[in-house]
């Protein structure tokens, strides 16, 4: 009995512990993102535990640019959660030093991670940065599930923002690439971690891509909210009473139609 009781008190603590690092980490993420007229942008985060290896940010760059980042660290619990509040940290300060270059930005702090740490763990992201009066998108990959912007205006077209080099942790010599796109009038970007794709029923069957692709083109008339809201419905009817094995995260800008 001085056992079970000693152990229940261990759990209790480890819970609180971790509850605890799940709070801190809640409060790194941002709650009021930069005004943009002419744009919308919903985002949501729902951890698998009491800590999250995903990760997003909104970051306010000069020139009324907005740097949006969205990311995922390998694997679950305290270790990967302290890796994503380092990462999360590095991002965001090369973003505001190197405001043009998202390539940059993910060179630096890969090469400062891999200095600094030796925790053998690996961040994929995304990294945009959106200048809202052209509608132009200048953004890296590194190693992150392709964002998917649809087009309102040209029906069945998406284009996925591929990889455009290694995720963050892995080659201290890694570089990256950049890219450009311009986002149109009722065009939707819609940015997602592994843990919508991945998703698994009872049936073992996953969610897929293209399920998320088709219900984020059947709403592009609704808000960026209300398409999110969709999407998250759809992945949680999926599941059914099976529990998400991984976080999940999903972002969603849209330009309003002029």
């Amino acid at each position: 009995q001085a056992r079970v009781y000693e152990q229940t008190l261990e759990y209790q603590r480890v819970r609180e512990e971790l509850k605890l690092a799940g709070q801190i980490q809640s409060s790194l993420l941002p709650s009021v993102f930069p005004k943009t007229p002419g744009w919308q942008l919903s985002v949501t985060l729902a951890p698998a535990g009491e800590t999250s290896g995903d990760f997003f940010d909104v970051i306010p760059l000069e020139g009324g640019r907005v740097g949006i980042v969205l990311a995922d660290v390998l694997d679950k619990g305290i270790g990967p959660a302290l890796y994503m509040a380092l990462s999360r940290t590095l991002i965001r300060t090369y973003a505001t030093e190197f405001e043009l270059q998202p390539d940059v930005v993910f060179f630096a702090t890969n090469e400062r991670i891999l200095k600094d740490t030796r925790a053998n763990l690996f961040v994929t992201a995304f990294y945009g940065i959106l200048d809202p009066q052209n509608g132009t998108l200048t953004y890296a990959n590194a190693g992150h599930n392709p964002p998917l912007l649809l087009r309102a205006h040209d029906e069945g077209n998406t284009e996925l923002l591929q990889k455009t080099g290694l995720p963050i942790g892995i080659d201290e010599e890694a570089t990256w690439e950049h890219n450009t796109v311009e986002i149109f009038p009722g065009d939707v970007l819609v940015l997602y971690t592994d843990g919508i794709p991945e998703a698994q029923n009872t049936h073992k069957e996953l969610f897929k891509r293209d399920a998320l692709e088709a219900i984020a083109r059947a709403n592009l008339q609704q808000s960026a909210e209300g398409i999110q809201k969709e999407i998250l419905d759809a992945v949680y009817d999926f599941l059914g009473e099976i529990a998400p094995q991984d976080d999940i995260t999903l972002m969603v800008l849209l330009r309003d139609n002029e």
